[in-house]
C-alpha cells in the first residue's frame, strides 16, 4: 500500500517568515486511509526544498491528541523557522515503531510555502513635514533670491472699494463713478453677452474722470469669461466696446 501524507481540511499550508504560532496538521495514511500511530515510538518531521534536505523537528508521540486518526501537528517555532527564506518547501513525516521506520508519503513529498512578511522587503520612505517646516523652507529659499531694480510708481489706487449691486435695467456704459459693481447681464443694457449669467464690473478712474488712465473690467461668474473695455476714450464717452479676453 502507498503511504500518503496530506493536510487536514482546516490546516494552513502557508506560513510567513517570523510567524511562530502557525501549525500544520498532517494526516499519515495508507492509500489515504488514516494510519494508527498508537504504537509509534518517535515521530520526526523533515523539511527540504529543491536543493535537498534542510532541517527537521521532532514530535512527541505522547502529544498526539488522537493517534488513531494519523494526525501529526507541526509547530513552526523560532528554531524551525530560523534560516528558512521565503519559497516552496517539501515536508515528510518519519514514524518509527516496533516494525521499523515508515516515511510518509512514500511517493514524492507534500508541499508547503513560506512567504515574506511586510518587513521582509524595504519600501520607499514617504517624508512628511509640518506646515511650519514648509514655511521655514520657503522663507529660506526666498532669502536667496536676489532683489531686482525698483520699478516705476504705479497710479494711485482706490480707497475703501466696495461692491454695489446694480438695478436690473442699468446701462453699464453709463457708469461714471469708480467702484465695483455686480449685476445680472441678461437684464443690463449694453452688456457684452446675454443670458442668465451674473457678472461683476470693476471700474477704475484716475484722480479725475479726465485723467489719462482708466480701466474697466467685466468678469462673468458662470461662464468664466472676462471682458475689457477697449480704450479710455470710449469709457469716458459712455460707449464702451467690450472685448473678450482669451488665454494666450
Amino acid at each position: 500500500m502507498a503511504k500518503t501524507l496530506s493536510f487536514t481540511d482546516t490546516s494552513p499550508q502557508t506560513v510567513k517568515i517570523g510567524d511562530t504560532t502557525t501549525s500544520f496538521t498532517l494526516v499519515c495514511g495508507n492509500d489515504n486511509v488514516a494510519t494508527d500511530l498508537t504504537k509509534a515510538t518517535s515521530i520526526t518531521v523533515k523539511l527540504g526544498n529543491a536543493s535537498g534536505y534542510l532541517k527537521s523537528a521532532t514530535v512527541d508521540p505522547a502529544s498526539l491528541t488522537d493517534p488513531t486518526t494519523g494526525q501529526v501537528t507541526v509547530k513552526f517555532n523560532a528554531d524551525l523557522m530560523t534560516s528558512l527564506p521565503a519559497g516552496s518547501y517539501a515536508i515528510e513525516v518519519w514514524v518509527v515503531d516496533s516494525t521499523g521506520t515508515s516515511i510518509y508519503p512514500s511517493d514524492g513529498s507534500t508541499g508547503f510555502a513560506i512567504t515574506n512578511n511586510i518587513q521582509s522587503a524595504n519600501g520607499s520612505t514617504i517624508t512628511t513635514i509640518t506646515f511650519d517646516d514648509f514655511v521655514k523652507a520657503m522663507n529660506k529659499a526666498a532669502s536667496t533670491i536676489a532683489k531686482g531694480d525698483v520699478g516705476p510708481t504705479g497710479p494711485q489706487g482706490l480707497n475703501g472699494l466696495t461692491t454695489t449691486s446694480l438695478s436690473n435695467d442699468t446701462d453699464i456704459n453709463q457708469l461714471t463713478q469708480p467702484g465695483s459693481y455686480s449685476l445680472w447681464l441678461k437684464l443690463a443694457k449694453n452688456a457684452p453677452m446675454y443670458g442668465s449669467d451674473q457678472g461683476s464690473i470693476l471700474l477704475v478712474f484716475g484722480t479725475s474722470k479726465d485723467s489719462d488712465w482708466m480701466a474697466q473690467l467685466l468678469l462673468t461668474f458662470y461662464s468664466g469669461a472676462y471682458y475689457r473695455a477697449d480704450s479710455a476714450n470710449t469709457i469716458k464717452a459712455g460707449k464702451t466696446a467690450w472685448k473678450k479676453l482669451t488665454a494666450s
